[in-house]
């Protein structure tokens, strides 16, 4: 099935669903037509038990005896295929003629007034009729048959034209399947053409999916699909464009620091610790750029799975405050953090760790010398949040929306400082645990980032 071409399948499974319908419509048929025979035979006997009736109703009014009415009422109704009978009350035969039908000595029912069934016999089947009916104090009952021939017959004709007629109708029903699959399939064969010479790296698509059906809503979504298709190549494009330009800034000056201290054949101490101390740097810097790339590349493969422990938020934000707290005094920058009530949490406690530093030396390298920052935490029965506020120049309302992408610094002179990762991996572990970090505000007067983390947590796998 699977090497057959849609419009095929759709054709045979058609062509098999019609089969199973006209099968049972077949039965149906038949069965029906049974029916409707027996019904019609059933009244025949019912009109001749009638006759029989009346005849010798109309004899015994003239005087003759039993015997010779019974004989002119078998007489008068006998013909091919048909089976008459009459017996008296006790049972004995007065008029018979059997027509071929043989019941091996039937004698009537004692109690029953009407009664019809279907006797098979080595020459066919027989459908019967008996009824008993009084006249006066004689009590006669009256036996009539008749050959279900014609019934079988109707039932074979039927039969044949349905033999004729079904594979006539599947026939020309596979051909309409198949061309009505054609006429549908169409519009997706040239959407399959069109999608072909689709490039990621252009602005070609399905083109203005204005239809209303489901090849309306399939050109709609196929779009949207190579529209984020693109968005996401182009951020892998400016992610490794960036990655490399950043990559290459220490690379390069520890090269230059190599080879200017190799140039010559001898130098003194202080010149090989001056140089051993430009490519410690350097290389912490590289290797602390890696493993920003490594997380955000990680948590953009889904491959980044979070280690929930218990913990408290507050420790949290005091250590990473405290391990700030060397930066924020070289910069003459003081923090201001009044500790607060445990705040029980469950998360990752390194990458919570990762999330608050990244927010805090953010906030210190941002504030110029003798200005200060400031860290809140605040908790109600929904959510925890941490602002942490810095004064300062603020960022102009153009970059604000700016600043928690890949690789950006607004501040040029701080491009040896970082990467510009650290806020887009603080955002990433907030969103990881299920919460947000987000610039609440901005001004002359300095910015205020806002970590919001749900109260009660079920972080999910990054």
């Amino acid at each position: 099935m699977r090497t057959l071409s849609l419009r095929a399948r759709l054709t045979l499974w058609y062509t098999l669903a019609l089969v199973i319908v006209l099968g049972l419509f077949a039965g149906y048929v038949l069965w029906q037509q049974g029916r409707i025979g027996m019904r019609r035979v059933d009244r025949e006997l019912a009109g001749l038990t009638t006759t029989l009736t009346n005849v010798i109703r109309a004899e015994l009014a003239e005087q003759v005896s039993l015997e010779t009415a019974a004989e002119e009422a078998r007489l008068t109704v006998a013909a091919d295929g048909r089976a008459v009978a009459i017996f008296d009350a006790h049972g004995r035969q007065l008029a018979a003629s059997w027509g071929g039908l043989d019941l091996n000595g039937w004698s009537p029912p004692p109690k029953a007034e009407s009664v019809s069934w279907t006797e098979q016999t080595p020459a066919g089947g027989w459908r019967l009729h008996a009824r008993r009916h009084d006249f006066g104090p004689m009590t006669l009952t009256f036996l009539v048959g008749s050959t279900l021939a014609d019934v079988g017959r109707e039932r074979h004709e039927v039969q044949e034209a349905m033999l004729v007629g079904i594979p006539i109708a599947l026939l020309l029903a596979g051909a309409g399947g198949f061309w009505l699959a054609s006429v549908g399939l169409r519009p997706i064969a040239g959407m399959a053409r069109q999608a072909a010479r689709i490039s990621l790296t252009g602005m070609e698509d399905l083109g203005p999916a204005d239809r209303e059906d489901e090849l309306g809503q399939f050109a709609r979504a196929f779009n949207s699909l190579v529209v984020r298709l693109r968005a996401a190549l182009q951020t892998q494009r400016q992610f490794m464009a960036d990655a490399s330009h950043e990559l290459r800034t220490p690379v390069s000056v520890v090269r230059s620091a190599v080879d200017v201290t190799l140039s010559r054949e001898r130098r003194d101490e202080g010149e090989y610790r001056e140089a051993l101390t430009i490519i410690g740097d350097q290389s912490r810097r590289l290797g602390r750029l890696v493993d920003d790339m490594l997380v955000l590349a990680r948590a953009d493969a889904g491959g980044y799975p979070l280690r929930p422990v218990d913990l408290y938020l507050e420790e949290v934000v005091d250590d990473c405050r405290r391990a700030v707290d060397v930066l924020a005094a070289e910069r003459g920058v003081a923090i201001r953090w009044d500790g607060v009530r445990e705040i029980p949490f469950r998360g990752d406690e390194d990458l919570l760790h990762q999330m608050v530093l990244n927010v805090l030396q953010n906030a210190v390298q941002h504030t110029p010398p003798g200005g200060s920052v400031a860290v809140e935490m605040c908790q109600d029965s929904e959510a925890v949040r941490i602002r942490v506020t810095n004064s300062g120049p603020g960022i102009p309302p153009a970059d604000q929306a700016r600043i928690f992408e890949r690789f950006v610094q607004l501040d040029p002179a701080r491009r040896g400082q970082g990467a510009g990762l650290g806020l887009p991996i603080a955002r990433w572990i907030a969103e990881a645990h299920n919460g947000a970090l987000v610039l609440e505000s901005s001004g002359p007067e300095g910015s205020t980032f806002s970590i919001t983390l749900p109260s009660v947590l079920n972080p999910r796998s990054a």
